[in-house]
């Protein structure tokens, strides 16, 4: 169907003015004229035009007028009517969006075409404009989901960081601190630590693949598995499972994880500290870098491998078991570290750790500055630092867990 136009046509001549109103009339368009400016704004037409045909030295004259009365019509075009060649005003005309021009005299055929210009035009910018009105409103759509979106990541923050465990928690003569950086608002990176039947001290450093909240909330779950199986042999007194703690704690979660079908995997290291004995038991699970034991002047990594957990079925993890000196630091970072150190092979970054920790204080915001490692902006990866330290604090430190 033939899309009808509104055309006002504004000019001193009358033969002008009948031309136009009998070859767009016959078109179907509807056509009104003006002799002169003071004409169109006596004229009581409320609907305003779509096309605008008229002199060009009236053109400016006659656009704020339109202007100011049919402020809603944004897409009107101006054919303008050239009497004498002055190719100045025609090429500022043509770099307007909304003006053309047309040499006057003119015939039904330049005038039809000139029309249908300037109605393409027309079009174009309508659907310019729509378009444009489309993007703000996806836009402000975009920005209102964008901060429910931060408002629940600060709030998934606030809650993640809620559940972490005291630091530093000093029970003399240990000390245990941890510090998690995240890339993002939450954190893949996990850890958790609690004392059982006062003998006994049990942690965790887990890093869950990939970022954000669906990771965050598998730390969430490592962390109520492990309160779960610690609270049922504290309730049991079950010293016999606390004296082989962490056994089977790996394999529980690699299980719930493959249960729940569950598309992620984590890395972790895991122990269990006889405080009475001073004994350490651990699990490594594909955990890198290994963690390091800092004593008598001197750093080392621990020794141990294992798979990561969630990706393989029916895994088990070996058990590893060390006596501990009187005086130690033992440290475990995810491998978010890895990232921030200044060197690129493995081998060097592992060097480097052991060299620059033989200097380390039982404090866990020391960890980071003797790495020379600056912490003012966010890390590329999660990096969390867990600590566990003897014989350096006496009975007055002493703090609640």
């Amino acid at each position: 169907m033939r899309s009808l136009l509104r055309i006002f046509c504004i000019d001193r001549d009358p033969l002008v003015r009948r031309l136009v109103s009998r070859y767009l009339g016959r078109r179907g368009h509807k056509v009104f004229t003006f002799g002169d400016l003071e004409a169109l704004e006596a004229t009581t037409e409320r609907a305003g035009p779509d096309i605008v045909i008229c002199d060009i030295d009236l053109c400016d004259a006659v656009e704020k007028k339109i202007n100011k009365s049919y402020p809603q019509k944004s897409e009107i075009q101006y054919i303008q009517l050239i009497r004498r060649h002055d190719i100045d005003q025609v090429l500022e005309a043509f770099q307007q969006e909304n003006k053309d021009c047309l040499p006057c005299p003119f015939t039904e055929r330049t005038l039809l075409l000139g029309t249908e210009r300037a109605k393409e035009k027309r079009l174009q910018i309508a659907r310019k404009m729509r378009t444009h009105r489309r993007l703000k409103k996806a836009m402000l759509e975009s920005e209102r989901r964008l901060g429910i979106l931060q408002a629940d990541q600060l709030a998934g923050k606030q809650m993640q960081q809620s559940l972490l465990p005291p630091s530093p928690l000093i029970q003399p003569p240990y000390y245990i601190g941890r510090k998690i950086l995240p890339s993002l608002y939450l954190s893949g990176d996990g850890i958790n630590y609690m004392s059982a039947l006062h003998d006994y001290f049990l942690f965790y450093l887990t890093d869950v693949s990939g970022h954000g909240a669906s990771s965050a909330f598998i730390t969430v779950m490592v962390r109520q598995l492990m309160r779960r199986i610690v609270r049922k042999q504290i309730m049991e007194n079950d010293i016999a499972a606390l004296e082989h703690s962490p056994e089977g704690f790996l394999e529980s979660i690699n299980t719930v994880l493959h249960d729940n079908h569950v598309d992620k995997h984590l890395t972790m290291f895991s122990g269990s500290l006889d405080r009475k004995k001073n004994r350490l038991r651990y699990v490594v699970g594909a955990q890198l870098p290994l963690p390091v034991l800092v004593h008598d002047g001197k750093a080392e990594f621990l020794q141990g491998k294992g798979k990561p957990v969630g990706l393989f079925p029916n895994v088990d993890w070996e058990i590893y078991e060390l006596d501990l000196p009187e005086k130690f630091i033992l440290i475990t970072f995810s491998d978010g570290i890895l990232e921030v150190l200044p060197q690129n092979h493995l081998k060097d970054q592992e060097d480097y750790l052991l060299k620059k920790l033989t200097k380390v204080k039982p404090d866990i915001d020391d960890v980071l500055p003797v790495l020379d490692i600056d912490i003012s902006q966010e890390p590329p990866d999660d990096i969390a630092i867990l600590m566990i330290a003897r014989g350096y604090h006496d009975n007055n430190e002493a703090n609640a867990e």
